[in-house]
């Protein structure tokens, strides 16, 4: 075990680590700026598949070591089971907290909400640890009345205003949950999501304008919408060519309402892409394109997929939501859609077609020195070491 020469902190949740998307990428993020800060980090994730080796840590990185906690052992469960046992998850984490031979300095909590904050909470206290929340998005129903029938929504709203204040301090994705829980009274500290992967792509100029979107939609950003603006533009006669990595080739036609098999010259689905595989589509792209609707969902979070597009020199075109506006600027690091529909991403795309290969490669420039002051991990390093070590930070 770590901590035998540095202070250790816990992070724990059941997010799956180190695989795992914008979750895993996330947690690094702020691990490798506690390491920074002279802080050993055991990364302690709740999604492990097997018992066989839960516990056993694996080094990463210097001052970063994970292991697994098998805490979803319900996920093939019919689903009043399966929710009935995620209300005890988190017991396997302060068991494996407890069996330490020294105490962390600080747990930290990345989802797990309602479940693991009822068992950390009393745990820290009575060990005399800081526990501290990652607050990273706060769920909202799609329908008013989703409030009443959602049992995930109940955990969440209850975890969100009763239970979060109860801890130590909250590390806050956006400034829009900071002010929230520093209303309340709560140290915190804003940290957006970041990555220590840092540098301009081999990108070649073309004649088309090459666009990108990575990831998952799900109910946050409209693809359809990018999808229909594109395939205006070119029956127009625009040259584009958009591709689309994550969801597969069926679920993009269904949105763009055409059939599951039809082929279209503008649009590549390569499906769902390995992390490495991503950057390339991105970092080759000439912008990456997203919009969000606009809701507390997309106020509090921060779109991981900004900051590597910026990380990989590749300005975004999106509307502004969250804090975007602290890092896209008009014609300078991409360009804002005004409406986040079809016509207003139409608008954008118009402006960045009249672009030549001088203006991007500034444009690339300027995204990869915003990330470098924004979003790498040694930023972050002062707010993440007061929130852990000592009182209220100014």
């Amino acid at each position: 075990m770590m901590g035998d020469k540095r202070p250790w902190v816990a992070y724990v949740g059941p997010f799956p680590y180190p695989e795992g998307a914008a979750a895993s990428r996330r947690v690094l993020g702020v691990a490798e700026s506690l390491s920074l800060a002279g802080l050993d980090v055991v990364i302690a994730s709740g999604a492990g598949e097997s018992s066989q080796d839960e516990g056993r840590v694996v080094a990463q990185q210097d001052g970063i070591v994970y292991c697994h906690l098998n805490e979803r052992v319900a996920e093939n469960w019919p689903r009043a089971l399966r929710r009935l046992r995620y209300a005890w998850m988190g017991g396997r984490t302060v068991d494996w907290l407890a069996s330490q031979p020294t105490r962390p300095k600080a747990v930290i909590l990345y989802s797990g909400y309602s479940p693991y904050l009822q068992r950390l909470l009393p745990w820290c206290k009575g060990n005399n640890v800081r526990l501290i929340f990652d607050a990273v998005e706060w769920y909202e129903p799609a329908r008013p009345w989703g409030y009443l029938t959602s049992p995930y929504q109940w955990n969440i709203e209850w975890a969100m205003r009763r239970l979060v204040p109860q801890v130590d301090g909250v590390i806050a994705i956006s400034r829009y949950l900071a002010d929230y829980y520093h209303d309340l009274g709560l140290q915190v500290a804003v940290v957006p999501p970041t990555t220590s992967t840092i540098a301009l792509h081999d990108w070649q100029p073309s004649r088309q304008l090459r666009l990108c979107y990575a990831g998952n939609p799900g109910t946050k950003d409209d693809l359809g919408a990018v999808l229909r603006a594109v395939a205006n533009l070119v029956v127009q006669g625009a040259s584009i060519h958009l591709t689309v990595a994550g969801p597969d080739a069926a679920q993009v036609m269904s949105m763009l309402g055409g059939p599951s098999g039809q082929q279209l010259p503008w649009l590549s689905t390569p499906g769902m892409l390995n992390h490495d595989d991503v950057q390339k589509v991105v970092g080759g792209a000439d912008f990456s394109v997203f919009t969000r609707r606009k809701g507390r969902l997309s106020q509090a979070g921060f779109p991981t997929k900004f900051v590597e597009s910026f990380a990989s020199g590749t300005p975004v075109i999106a509307n502004l939501t969250s804090d975007m506006h602290l890092h896209l600027r008009e014609g300078l690091t991409g360009f804002v859609c005004e409406r986040p529909d079809s016509v207003g991403i139409a608008s954008a795309l118009s402006r960045a077609l009249g672009l030549d290969e001088a203006a991007m490669r500034s444009m690339r420039e300027a995204c990869i020195s915003q990330a470098w002051g924004a979003f790498h991990p040694a930023g972050y390093v002062d707010a993440l070491r007061d929130l852990v070590d000592v009182g209220i930070s100014t």
